[in-house]
């Protein structure tokens, strides 16, 4: 086995030696014809050129080019093909050159380039041959010597290459078979000192001689014991992948409350390891309310229920069944059964939930009273000056779209949660909505007399247009809101390496930093009544954080109240973190 795969490896060594070699000697033979044919026909052009300088066509003509070219061949041929003036022979003695490859080349291209034995001088020439001004033709020959001459010059370090190369390549194959056969022929080794179980194999069916020895020996194990322990090893192999890739915790404990089996899970609600396996329910965990369920479900024979609440925040909720059977009218347990689930989000859900309502229900009390009040004294019977009735009519239509945007922001963000509300996505330039939210808070700025500016750069992403209207239109209304008159509201967009970035200023509002993380809420104002009292839903940031978690976005927040507050939403560049 060895001895083939070194063998093999120096087969495919030798091939590839040989066929990096021939393919070598095509490019150059290539390389060199090209190259040749290339500088002759520079030297053609140049003779060419000192040919009609001269003006002469004759053999003392011919020479002169020739000495000039350094030593080349130069020949003359009239248009009808007469040989005219020979560098190197006799003009006379020379036959019509008319049917010569170059010639016939030359009258309809710039250059005629042929490669053939001379008949005159019996070498192998190289013919370069250009068209003159009377119409004549101005030939250049040189000797062709062959590609295979200079090839052969590196010949002998290739070859050196070569043996090296094999060499090196001879001492790898046989390390690199002995790394094969080493580890089988150790297992064969090994095998031998076993003398019970296993499966019957045929030692003549093995190419390779270790193998068949490795086969002879696991013939002598006996095939029942084998067999048991491999399906004892998948069976448990199978329920342990299944429990611990299970998203809940599970204990099977006997009736001593030993642990007989603890998951992945278990362990990690728990904060104890596998090694607890075999050992009492106290050595796992010593939370007093749900050992107390194990020894109800244990002793008692009856399901407990418990909630534990983890160091890390989490609630987990523990449910003791007993594995019963019964003797007489008594059901005794055998063992008990301990699931635990985290029930953190559903908790926290169903608290948000009530939450959500009961400040839903708390906002809209207000503008409704409100109308309610003011339709009351306009239904009165009192006779009220116009005056006040238009003033009461603004209160109700100003409470009343209140009441409108209050509507319309817990619609949102509650189908944003919910992840019922799919805007469809398009290829956009953000400026253009950071713009256009500028725009729409302009009156409300000029109001308060705040001063809005907008630098924004093109940044080109796919998102959904109105989920950027929402983000955008929020954090400038916002920064309007909670300004003071003769303040500035400084909106900026552009584009990074890391991605791309909206900021919004505030000159005028300064956030406490025990405010910070609170102000993202739902339904969370810092100055209540002066939120209230500007229109302010207090749902804008839960908006503005949702939106941006759909892009993988992250929200930045920097305030002092010398600078006063800057928001920035920092979106991924495309193609990561677009969910």
């Amino acid at each position: 086995m060895k001895k083939k795969i070194i063998k093999s490896m120096a087969a495919v060594l030798s091939l590839g030696l040989l066929l990096c070699t021939l393919i070598a000697s095509l490019v150059f033979e290539a390389q060199f014809t090209q190259r040749a044919k290339q500088d002759m026909q520079r030297l053609v052009a140049s003779a060419a050129m000192e040919a009609e300088l001269l003006g002469g066509r004759d053999e003392a003509t011919a020479r002169r080019i020739s000495d000039a070219a350094g030593g080349l061949r130069v020949t003359f041929v009239d248009a009808g093909g007469l040989v005219t003036g020979d560098s190197a022979v006799d003009a006379g003695t020379m036959e019509n050159h008319a049917g010569r490859e170059e010639i016939e080349t030359a009258r309809t291209a710039k250059y005629g380039v042929s490669v053939r034995s001379s008949v005159t001088t019996g070498r192998n020439m190289l013919y370069v041959a250009t068209r003159l001004s009377d119409g004549g033709f101005l030939r250049l020959a040189d000797t062709y010597p062959s590609a295979l001459a200079g090839f052969v010059g590196f010949l002998p370090a290739l070859l050196v290459a070569a043996a090296v190369a094999f060499a090196i390549t001879l001492v790898l194959a046989d390390r690199f078979a002995k790394s094969i056969t080493g580890p089988i022929e150790e297992l064969s080794d090994s095998l031998k000192l076993v003398r019970s179980g296993g499966t019957t194999l045929q030692p003549d069916r093995y190419q390779y001689e270790e193998l068949q020895d490795m086969a002879a020996d696991i013939n002598q194990l006996s095939a029942e014991v084998d067999e048991n322990l491999a399906s004892l090893k998948k069976e448990r192999a199978r329920i342990d992948y299944v429990l611990d890739n299970m998203s809940e915790g599970l204990i099977l404990l006997d009736a001593e409350e030993t642990i007989l089996t603890i998951n992945r899970a278990a362990c990690g609600f728990l904060g104890c390891d596998k090694s607890v396996t075999g050992k009492n329910i106290i050595y796992a965990t010593r939370h007093i309310a749900f050992v107390g369920a194990v020894d109800e479900a244990v002793q008692g024979a009856k399901t407990a229920r418990v909630e534990m609440p983890l160091p890390s925040g989490a609630l987990v909720e523990a449910v003791v069944s007993p594995v019963a059977q019964r003797q007489g009218q008594e059901a005794l347990a055998e063992a008990a059964i301990a699931v635990l689930s985290d029930v953190t989000i559903r908790k926290n859900a169903v608290k948000m939930r009530q939450e959500f309502f009961s400040n839903a229900s708390h906002e809209l009390k207000t503008p409704i009273t409100s109308i309610s009040g003011f339709a009351e004294l306009l239904c009165g019977p009192a006779e009220l000056p116009e005056q006040k009735r238009r003033e009461f009519a603004h209160r109700i239509l100003k409470e009343a779209g209140t009441m409108q945007n209050l509507i319309s922001d817990i619609i949102m963000i509650s189908r944003l949660e919910a992840g019922d509300i799919t805007f469809e996505r398009e290829v956009l330039d953000l400026a253009e909505v950071v713009r256009e939210c500028c725009a729409d808070a302009k009156p409300l700025a000029a109001q308060q007399g705040v001063k809005i500016s907008c630098a924004a750069e093109r940044a080109v992403l796919s998102a959904s247009r109105k989920e950027m209207q929402e983000l955008a239109g929020n954090l400038i209304q916002n920064a309007v809101r909670y300004n003071g008159e003769g303040g500035r509201v400084e909106v900026t967009l552009f584009s990074r390496p890391e991605g791309i970035v909206l900021s919004v200023h505030n000159s005028g509002g300064y956030i406490e930093p025990r405010y910070r993380q609170r102000i993202f809420e739902r339904f969370y104002r810092i100055d209540k009544g002066r939120s209230k009292a500007m229109g302010g839903t207090g749902l804008g940031l839960a908006i503005v954080k949702h939106v941006a978690g759909q892009y993988g976005a992250e929200i930045g927040l920097a305030s002092t109240p010398e600078e006063g507050t800057t928001f920035t939403v920092t979106f991924p560049p495309q193609g990561r973190g677009q969910g």
